[in-house]
Protein backbone atom coordinates (compact mmCIF):
# COMPACT_ATOMS: atom_id res chain seq x y z
CA UNK A 1 0.00 0.00 0.00
CA UNK A 2 2.89 2.50 0.86
CA UNK A 3 4.70 1.90 -2.09
CA UNK A 4 1.85 1.89 -4.45
CA UNK A 5 1.35 6.04 -3.16
CA UNK A 6 4.96 6.61 -3.44
CA UNK A 7 4.94 5.21 -7.00
CA UNK A 8 2.29 7.29 -7.73
CA UNK A 9 3.52 10.39 -5.82
CA UNK A 10 6.82 10.09 -7.53
CA UNK A 11 5.05 9.87 -10.67
CA UNK A 12 2.48 12.78 -10.68
CA UNK A 13 5.03 15.75 -9.52
CA UNK A 14 6.95 14.79 -13.23
CA UNK A 15 3.84 16.77 -14.95
CA UNK A 16 4.12 20.09 -14.05
CA UNK A 17 7.78 21.98 -14.06
CA UNK A 18 8.25 21.28 -17.93
CA UNK A 19 4.90 21.46 -19.78
CA UNK A 20 6.09 24.93 -22.17
CA UNK A 21 8.53 27.31 -22.77
CA UNK A 22 10.64 29.52 -20.33
CA UNK A 23 9.12 33.46 -20.47
CA UNK A 24 12.08 35.90 -20.92
CA UNK A 25 9.87 38.68 -20.01
CA UNK A 26 9.15 37.08 -16.89
CA UNK A 27 12.40 35.68 -16.06
CA UNK A 28 12.88 36.46 -12.59
CA UNK A 29 9.02 35.89 -11.29
CA UNK A 30 9.73 32.56 -12.95
CA UNK A 31 12.96 31.90 -11.30
CA UNK A 32 11.47 32.27 -8.22
CA UNK A 33 8.84 30.07 -9.22
CA UNK A 34 11.32 27.34 -9.58
CA UNK A 35 13.39 28.04 -6.87
CA UNK A 36 10.12 27.18 -4.93
CA UNK A 37 9.29 23.98 -6.63
CA UNK A 38 13.23 22.90 -6.70
CA UNK A 39 12.52 23.46 -2.62
CA UNK A 40 9.79 21.37 -2.25
CA UNK A 41 10.86 18.84 -4.35
CA UNK A 42 13.99 18.73 -1.93
CA UNK A 43 11.29 18.60 0.67
CA UNK A 44 9.48 15.72 -0.47
CA UNK A 45 12.67 14.50 -1.30
CA UNK A 46 13.59 14.15 2.37
CA UNK A 47 9.96 12.98 3.12
CA UNK A 48 10.37 10.67 0.68
CA UNK A 49 13.41 9.32 2.13
CA UNK A 50 12.40 8.81 5.64
CA UNK A 51 9.07 6.89 4.44
CA UNK A 52 11.77 4.89 3.01
CA UNK A 53 13.46 4.28 5.48
CA UNK A 54 10.51 3.17 7.87
CA UNK A 55 9.32 0.80 5.15
CA UNK A 56 12.57 -0.75 5.28
CA UNK A 57 11.86 -1.00 9.05
CA UNK A 58 8.34 -2.32 8.57
CA UNK A 59 10.07 -4.79 6.45
CA UNK A 60 12.70 -5.44 8.83
CA UNK A 61 10.39 -5.95 11.91
CA UNK A 62 8.00 -8.42 9.65
CA UNK A 63 10.40 -10.66 9.37
CA UNK A 64 10.93 -10.57 13.05
CA UNK A 65 8.07 -11.11 13.68
CA UNK A 66 7.88 -14.19 11.24
CA UNK A 67 10.86 -15.79 13.43
CA UNK A 68 9.86 -14.97 16.58
CA UNK A 69 6.14 -16.94 15.44
CA UNK A 70 8.63 -19.85 14.31
CA UNK A 71 10.75 -19.91 17.99
CA UNK A 72 7.46 -19.39 19.50
CA UNK A 73 5.65 -22.49 17.57
CA UNK A 74 9.31 -24.71 18.54
CA UNK A 75 9.13 -23.29 22.46
CA UNK A 76 5.47 -24.27 22.19
CA UNK A 77 6.73 -27.65 21.37
CA UNK A 78 9.82 -27.95 23.57
CA UNK A 79 7.27 -27.05 26.55
CA UNK A 80 5.15 -29.58 25.70
CA UNK A 81 8.05 -31.97 25.95
CA UNK A 82 9.19 -30.61 29.12
CA UNK A 83 5.20 -31.04 30.70
CA UNK A 84 4.89 -34.73 29.70
CA UNK A 85 8.50 -35.13 31.13
CA UNK A 86 7.40 -33.76 34.21
CA UNK A 87 4.29 -35.39 34.20
CA UNK A 88 5.60 -38.96 33.54
CA UNK A 89 8.66 -37.78 36.71
CA UNK A 90 5.15 -37.15 38.93
CA UNK A 91 3.88 -40.50 37.71
CA UNK A 92 7.37 -42.30 38.44
CA UNK A 93 7.52 -40.50 42.21
CA UNK A 94 3.83 -41.41 42.88
CA UNK A 95 4.79 -45.29 41.70
CA UNK A 96 7.68 -45.18 44.03
CA UNK A 97 5.88 -43.50 47.19
CA UNK A 98 3.10 -46.39 46.70
CA UNK A 99 6.05 -49.15 46.96
CA UNK A 100 7.80 -47.19 49.50
CA UNK A 101 4.45 -47.14 51.48
CA UNK A 102 4.34 -50.88 50.95
CA UNK A 103 7.87 -52.00 52.10
CA UNK A 104 7.09 -49.62 54.96
CA UNK A 105 4.14 -50.65 56.14
CA UNK A 106 5.87 -54.66 55.67
CA UNK A 107 8.87 -53.71 57.39
CA UNK A 108 6.99 -52.15 60.36
CA UNK A 109 5.14 -55.14 60.50
CA UNK A 110 8.08 -57.60 61.06
CA UNK A 111 9.79 -54.79 62.93
CA UNK A 112 7.08 -55.33 65.42
CA UNK A 113 7.47 -59.07 65.27
CA UNK A 114 11.20 -59.06 66.07
CA UNK A 115 10.55 -56.21 68.83
CA UNK A 116 8.08 -58.94 70.34
CA UNK A 117 10.40 -61.60 70.19
CA UNK A 118 13.33 -59.40 71.55
CA UNK A 119 11.16 -58.62 74.35
CA UNK A 120 9.94 -62.09 75.03
CA UNK A 121 13.77 -63.19 75.09
CA UNK A 122 14.52 -60.63 77.17
CA UNK A 123 11.70 -60.62 80.23
CA UNK A 124 11.55 -64.75 79.82
CA UNK A 125 15.35 -65.05 78.81
CA UNK A 126 16.45 -67.10 82.44
CA UNK A 127 13.36 -69.00 82.44
CA UNK A 128 14.48 -70.10 79.19
CA UNK A 129 17.81 -71.07 79.75
CA UNK A 130 16.91 -72.75 82.70
CA UNK A 131 14.16 -74.43 81.07
CA UNK A 132 16.63 -75.71 78.30
CA UNK A 133 19.10 -77.33 81.24
CA UNK A 134 16.50 -79.14 82.70
CA UNK A 135 14.52 -80.12 79.77
CA UNK A 136 17.92 -81.72 78.33
CA UNK A 137 17.91 -85.31 78.17
CA UNK A 138 22.06 -84.90 77.54
CA UNK A 139 25.02 -82.88 77.67
CA UNK A 140 24.93 -83.44 73.47
CA UNK A 141 21.33 -82.45 73.63
CA UNK A 142 21.71 -79.24 75.94
CA UNK A 143 24.58 -78.06 73.94
CA UNK A 144 22.31 -78.49 71.08
CA UNK A 145 19.46 -76.41 72.52
CA UNK A 146 21.94 -73.73 73.48
CA UNK A 147 23.35 -73.51 69.84
CA UNK A 148 19.50 -73.24 68.38
CA UNK A 149 18.83 -70.38 71.08
CA UNK A 150 22.13 -68.55 69.53
CA UNK A 151 21.28 -69.18 66.08
CA UNK A 152 17.57 -67.67 66.72
CA UNK A 153 19.04 -64.13 68.21
CA UNK A 154 21.86 -63.96 65.66
CA UNK A 155 19.05 -64.19 62.84
CA UNK A 156 16.83 -62.37 64.57
CA UNK A 157 19.76 -59.24 64.41
CA UNK A 158 20.58 -60.34 60.79
CA UNK A 159 16.84 -59.89 60.36
CA UNK A 160 16.98 -56.94 61.57
CA UNK A 161 19.90 -55.20 60.07
CA UNK A 162 17.91 -55.92 56.53
CA UNK A 163 15.36 -54.13 57.57
CA UNK A 164 17.77 -51.08 58.46
CA UNK A 165 19.26 -51.48 54.99
CA UNK A 166 15.75 -51.95 53.02
CA UNK A 167 15.21 -48.98 54.76
CA UNK A 168 18.31 -47.11 53.45
CA UNK A 169 17.67 -48.39 50.10
CA UNK A 170 14.42 -47.02 49.42
CA UNK A 171 15.08 -43.56 50.99
CA UNK A 172 18.16 -43.19 48.55
CA UNK A 173 15.71 -44.77 45.65
CA UNK A 174 12.85 -41.45 46.99
CA UNK A 175 15.72 -39.00 47.15
CA UNK A 176 16.70 -39.57 43.78
CA UNK A 177 13.10 -39.62 42.08
CA UNK A 178 12.42 -36.12 43.70
CA UNK A 179 15.78 -34.70 42.42
CA UNK A 180 14.78 -35.92 39.33
CA UNK A 181 11.45 -34.82 39.28
CA UNK A 182 12.77 -30.89 40.75
CA UNK A 183 15.21 -31.10 37.58
CA UNK A 184 12.18 -31.68 35.39
CA UNK A 185 10.04 -29.05 36.90
CA UNK A 186 12.72 -26.56 36.42
CA UNK A 187 13.23 -27.61 32.83
CA UNK A 188 9.44 -27.14 32.30
CA UNK A 189 9.59 -23.63 34.44
CA UNK A 190 12.12 -22.56 31.94
CA UNK A 191 10.81 -23.81 29.00
CA UNK A 192 7.29 -21.73 29.87
CA UNK A 193 9.45 -18.62 30.77
CA UNK A 194 11.49 -18.67 27.04
CA UNK A 195 7.59 -19.00 25.64
CA UNK A 196 6.52 -16.03 27.63
CA UNK A 197 9.76 -14.10 26.56
CA UNK A 198 9.41 -14.88 22.87
CA UNK A 199 5.56 -13.80 23.06
CA UNK A 200 6.60 -10.27 25.10
CA UNK A 201 9.43 -9.87 22.03
CA UNK A 202 6.61 -10.72 19.30
CA UNK A 203 3.62 -8.40 21.24
CA UNK A 204 6.55 -5.40 21.46
CA UNK A 205 7.75 -6.12 17.72
CA UNK A 206 4.01 -5.82 16.72
CA UNK A 207 3.50 -2.57 18.68
CA UNK A 208 6.47 -1.06 17.21
CA UNK A 209 5.34 -2.14 13.98
CA UNK A 210 1.94 -0.83 14.18
CA UNK A 211 3.47 2.67 15.12
CA UNK A 212 5.95 2.41 12.02
CA UNK A 213 2.44 2.00 10.02
CA UNK A 214 1.16 5.09 11.34
CA UNK A 215 4.03 6.74 11.03
CA UNK A 216 3.56 5.98 7.15
CA UNK A 217 0.66 6.79 6.91
CA UNK A 218 1.23 10.77 8.55
CA UNK A 219 4.36 10.95 5.97
CA UNK A 220 2.45 9.78 2.98
CA UNK A 221 -0.33 12.80 3.80
CA UNK A 222 2.84 15.28 4.41
CA UNK A 223 3.97 14.07 0.63
CA UNK A 224 0.30 14.65 -0.97
CA UNK A 225 0.20 18.36 0.84
CA UNK A 226 3.48 18.83 -0.79
CA UNK A 227 2.20 17.33 -4.14
CA UNK A 228 -0.86 19.64 -3.88
CA UNK A 229 1.70 22.70 -3.36
CA UNK A 230 3.80 21.58 -5.91
CA UNK A 231 0.98 21.32 -8.47
CA UNK A 232 -0.23 24.67 -7.88
CA UNK A 233 3.48 25.89 -8.73
CA UNK A 234 3.38 23.89 -11.56
CA UNK A 235 0.44 25.99 -12.70
CA UNK A 236 1.85 29.55 -11.55
CA UNK A 237 4.79 28.09 -13.98
CA UNK A 238 2.38 26.84 -16.76
CA UNK A 239 0.41 30.31 -16.70
CA UNK A 240 4.05 32.38 -17.15
CA UNK A 241 4.63 30.58 -20.36
CA UNK A 242 0.98 30.06 -22.10
CA UNK A 243 1.51 32.73 -24.38
CA UNK A 244 5.10 33.29 -25.35
CA UNK A 245 7.22 31.07 -27.60
CA UNK A 246 10.30 30.91 -25.76
CA UNK A 247 13.02 28.68 -27.23
CA UNK A 248 12.73 27.66 -30.51
CA UNK A 249 14.28 24.13 -30.58
CA UNK A 250 14.22 20.52 -31.85
CA UNK A 251 15.18 16.87 -31.04
CA UNK A 252 18.07 15.52 -32.70
CA UNK A 253 20.87 13.82 -30.81
CA UNK A 254 20.45 10.43 -28.75
CA UNK A 255 21.45 11.37 -25.11
CA UNK A 256 24.05 8.24 -24.11
CA UNK A 257 26.61 8.36 -27.19
CA UNK A 258 27.63 4.86 -27.77
CA UNK A 259 24.74 3.41 -25.92
CA UNK A 260 21.70 2.49 -27.94
CA UNK A 261 20.34 -0.65 -25.52
CA UNK A 262 16.63 0.04 -24.40
CA UNK A 263 16.18 -1.74 -21.19
CA UNK A 264 12.43 -0.52 -20.28
CA UNK A 265 10.31 0.98 -23.05
CA UNK A 266 7.42 3.65 -22.87
CA UNK A 267 4.80 2.58 -22.04
CA UNK A 268 3.00 0.50 -19.12
CA UNK A 269 4.94 -1.95 -17.03
CA UNK A 270 5.16 -3.36 -13.55
CA UNK A 271 7.42 -0.79 -11.72
CA UNK A 272 10.51 -2.47 -10.35
CA UNK A 273 10.09 -0.35 -7.23
CA UNK A 274 7.03 -0.05 -6.13
CA UNK A 275 5.16 -3.35 -8.15
CA UNK A 276 2.20 -1.36 -9.44
CA UNK A 277 1.38 -1.09 -13.30
CA UNK A 278 2.10 2.20 -14.32
CA UNK A 279 3.09 4.36 -17.15
CA UNK A 280 6.77 4.63 -18.05
CA UNK A 281 6.82 7.74 -18.85
CA UNK A 282 9.90 7.50 -20.68
CA UNK A 283 12.43 5.04 -21.76
CA UNK A 284 15.75 3.33 -19.83
CA UNK A 285 18.70 3.62 -21.67
CA UNK A 286 21.53 0.90 -20.31
CA UNK A 287 24.84 2.60 -19.66
CA UNK A 288 27.93 2.25 -17.30
CA UNK A 289 28.42 4.11 -14.53
CA UNK A 290 29.99 7.64 -15.05
CA UNK A 291 29.00 7.48 -19.24
CA UNK A 292 28.67 10.82 -20.80
CA UNK A 293 24.95 12.30 -21.21
CA UNK A 294 24.34 15.47 -23.47
CA UNK A 295 21.53 17.47 -24.39
CA UNK A 296 18.75 15.76 -27.44
CA UNK A 297 18.89 19.21 -29.05
CA UNK A 298 19.08 22.75 -28.79
CA UNK A 299 17.10 24.30 -25.75
CA UNK A 300 17.59 26.06 -22.45
CA UNK A 301 17.84 24.30 -18.92
CA UNK A 302 14.60 24.98 -16.82
CA UNK A 303 15.68 22.84 -14.27
CA UNK A 304 18.61 21.50 -12.66
CA UNK A 305 19.05 19.56 -9.30
CA UNK A 306 17.42 16.79 -7.12
CA UNK A 307 14.17 16.18 -8.61
CA UNK A 308 12.33 13.49 -6.33
CA UNK A 309 11.99 9.86 -7.58
CA UNK A 310 14.43 10.89 -10.69
CA UNK A 311 16.96 11.85 -8.30
CA UNK A 312 19.87 14.12 -9.89
CA UNK A 313 18.01 15.61 -12.90
CA UNK A 314 18.16 18.05 -16.00
CA UNK A 315 14.80 19.53 -17.38
CA UNK A 316 15.59 20.94 -20.89
CA UNK A 317 12.55 23.31 -22.80
CA UNK A 318 13.26 22.83 -26.52
CA UNK A 319 10.46 25.86 -26.76
CA UNK A 320 7.11 25.08 -28.89
CA UNK A 321 5.84 22.93 -25.66
CA UNK A 322 8.63 20.34 -25.99
CA UNK A 323 10.65 19.56 -23.31
CA UNK A 324 13.55 16.53 -22.46
CA UNK A 325 13.93 15.49 -19.22
CA UNK A 326 17.18 13.20 -18.74
CA UNK A 327 16.84 11.15 -14.74
CA UNK A 328 19.05 9.30 -12.41
CA UNK A 329 22.16 10.98 -13.50
CA UNK A 330 25.30 10.04 -10.60
CA UNK A 331 26.29 14.29 -11.22
CA UNK A 332 24.96 17.32 -12.99
CA UNK A 333 27.20 18.98 -15.04
CA UNK A 334 25.08 21.95 -16.81
CA UNK A 335 23.41 24.71 -14.59
CA UNK A 336 20.19 25.96 -14.09
CA UNK A 337 19.03 28.64 -16.76
CA UNK A 338 22.25 27.80 -19.26
CA UNK A 339 21.26 27.29 -22.80
CA UNK A 340 22.89 24.50 -24.79
CA UNK A 341 23.15 22.71 -27.90
CA UNK A 342 22.73 19.59 -29.25
CA UNK A 343 25.45 16.80 -28.04
CA UNK A 344 26.29 18.95 -25.40
CA UNK A 345 27.57 17.18 -22.34
CA UNK A 346 24.90 17.88 -19.39
CA UNK A 347 25.93 15.10 -16.93
CA UNK A 348 26.81 12.07 -15.73
CA UNK A 349 25.09 8.23 -16.07
CA UNK A 350 23.74 7.16 -12.18
CA UNK A 351 21.56 5.30 -10.41
CA UNK A 352 19.96 8.07 -8.00
CA UNK A 353 16.63 8.99 -6.57
CA UNK A 354 14.08 5.68 -7.19
CA UNK A 355 16.66 3.44 -9.60
CA UNK A 356 18.00 -0.15 -9.56
CA UNK A 357 21.07 0.32 -10.95
CA UNK A 358 23.12 2.42 -13.27
CA UNK A 359 20.87 4.29 -16.29
CA UNK A 360 19.67 7.02 -17.81
CA UNK A 361 15.92 7.52 -17.61
CA UNK A 362 15.29 10.21 -21.11
CA UNK A 363 12.06 11.55 -21.15
CA UNK A 364 10.06 13.96 -23.80
CA UNK A 365 7.11 15.58 -23.03
CA UNK A 366 4.65 17.72 -25.86
CA UNK A 367 2.74 20.12 -24.08
CA UNK A 368 3.20 18.37 -20.72
CA UNK A 369 2.35 15.12 -22.30
CA UNK A 370 4.81 12.09 -22.20
CA UNK A 371 5.55 11.00 -25.52
CA UNK A 372 7.23 7.63 -26.42
CA UNK A 373 10.89 9.24 -27.13
CA UNK A 374 11.87 6.33 -29.69
CA UNK A 375 9.54 8.56 -32.02
CA UNK A 376 12.34 11.14 -32.42
CA UNK A 377 14.93 9.01 -33.41
CA UNK A 378 12.84 6.74 -36.57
Amino acid sequence: MFLHKKGRIALVISLFVFAAPVLPVCADELDDFLQQQQELSQKQNTVQSQLNTLTNGAEKMEKTIDTLKSQISQAEKDLTAKENAYKLAQKNVAVVQQDVEKKTEELEQRQVTLQKRVRAIYENGQVNYLEVIFNSTSISDFISRVEYLGCLVENDQNILGGIRGQQEELKDKKAELTVKLAETEKLKSEAENAKTYLSDRKGKQETALAMNKKQQDDLITQIEKLEADSQALGAKIRQLQKDNPGVKGSISTWPTPGYWYITSPFGYRTHPITGQNKLHTGCDIGAPASAKIVSAGTGEVIFAGWYGAYGNAVIINHGNGLSSLYGHMSSIAIANGAAVSPGQTIGYVGSTGWSTGPHLHFEIRQNGNPVNPLGYFQ
